[in-house]
């Protein structure tokens, strides 16, 4: 088989990567994934999308995003609502900290805002407040729908003759004098004259089969999600002091998540540990979650950076070799400027967002890394 560009991952960044690609008049792409579109980090995610980080980089690739999910939401049928992140403080040093992001935030074009218990009260009427010495507002922040912006970008490229190929796991990336030719899978080789590696953690894997080992690892992350409810709590909570958050899903479903002690790159496996945190956090400000049933509980993992940044681009040393991984839990709300970014590097170009070049590879061969703290859904 022989394509013009071989694109390894069908999750968001993938889909909509390949999707970008057809519009640039590039038509011979071929999706190669281990599993089914979205089963990695895609179809697990928060679904929450918002500017409020704090370094350039972060905000103004969100930014970019932000503009684009709307106009992704009309073409391909995706859910999306502008509904907001709250981030509740209840530590005085944690308030004084957040005014310096704030102010931060502002000075980007991010409108966020420090506000008092009672204007939290207005924003989410059924929580309590007597623990809360302030919060950050972010209006400019919303959340989509991850499997219909899989999903249906997906059912588009199909119609458009795009080869999807499942259940397929790419083992070997194919390099002769420094330049791209394809890869192996566990189905036959493909030939291509750029490649795509756009595989979460197994991104890793795959450059080491050509010498280069990308600063990437797994942190294992816990997850639960509660049956449905009428709408009622519409922006994404975090609970800062406790690495905690909540949100009700377009879908009416509450996705709660908490951090608790992980190692790096260890098998996940569901912890009774997790289940007593959510509950004890979230249970203090909503009390009648007592009540509610868990429908499902999964871990899934972060594909982490040294310094939480993902790593977007070409790899140099390898002409015509692109990678977009360890997105360290914002790859999917930061997917439609990552995807327009890639699609312009693959067609020769540079992206829209400049902030795009610093997130390169070099930049942790050269010990030139960018700080961001924080790491939420």
């Amino acid at each position: 088989m022989k394509a013009e560009v071989v694109v390894i991952g069908a999750g968001v960044i993938g889909v909509l990567t390949t999707a970008a690609l057809l519009e640039k008049g590039i038509s011979n792409i071929v999706v190669v994934e281990k599993n089914y579109p979205g089963s990695g980090g895609s179809f697990r995610c928060a679904t929450g999308i918002r500017a409020s980080f704090t370094s350039r980089e972060h905000v103004e690739v969100m930014k970019r995003a932000i503009e684009l999910w709307p106009i992704l939401s009309s073409k391909y049928g995706i859910k999306y609502s502008r509904d907001g992140y709250l981030w509740v403080l209840t530590r005085e040093q944690d308030v004084e900290f957040f005014k310096k992001v704030v102010e931060f935030q502002n000075s980007r074009g991010v409108p966020t805002r420090v506000i008092g218990p009672s204007e939290v009260q207005e924003l989410v009427p059924t929580m309590r407040t007597e623990k809360i010495i302030a919060a950050v507002h972010d209006p400019l922040a919303g959340k989509a729908d991850c499997f219909e912006a899989v999903l249906n970008p997906l059912r588009d490229l199909r119609k458009q003759g795009v080869s999807i190929l499942s259940r397929t796991q790419a083992n070997k990336l194919i390099v002769e004098d420094n330049t791209v030719k394809g890869v192996h899978t566990d189905k036959g080789v493909i030939n291509a004259d750029q490649v795509l590696v756009a595989a979460g953690g197994e991104s890793r894997k795959l450059l080491k089969t050509i010498g280069i080992d990308l600063p990437i690892r797994d942190l294992p992350k816990h997850v639960m999600v509660t049956e449905t409810f009428k709408p009622f709590i519409k922006p994404l909570i975090i609970d800062w002091s406790t690495s905690s958050y909540i949100l009700q899903l377009l879908h009416g479903n509450f996705y709660i998540g908490a951090d608790i002690p992980e190692q790096y790159d260890v098998e996940a496996s569901n912890k009774i540990e997790f289940l007593r945190k959510a509950a004890r956090v979230w249970t203090d400000y909503f009390p009648w979650l007592k009540e509610v049933y868990i429908l499902r509980y999964w871990t899934g993992f972060y594909d982490m950076t040294p310094d939480h940044h993902p790593i977007i681009g070409p790899i140099k040393e390898v002409e015509g070799l692109y990678v977009a991984a360890g997105f360290s839990g914002h790859g999917f709300m930061m997917a439609p400027a990552v995807a327009e970014a890639l699609a312009e590097y693959i067609t020769g170009g540079k992206p829209v967002v400049k902030e795009f070049e610093n997130l390169n590879y070099e930049r942790f061969v050269r010990g030139d890394v960018i700080k961001e703290i924080a790491v939420f859904g």
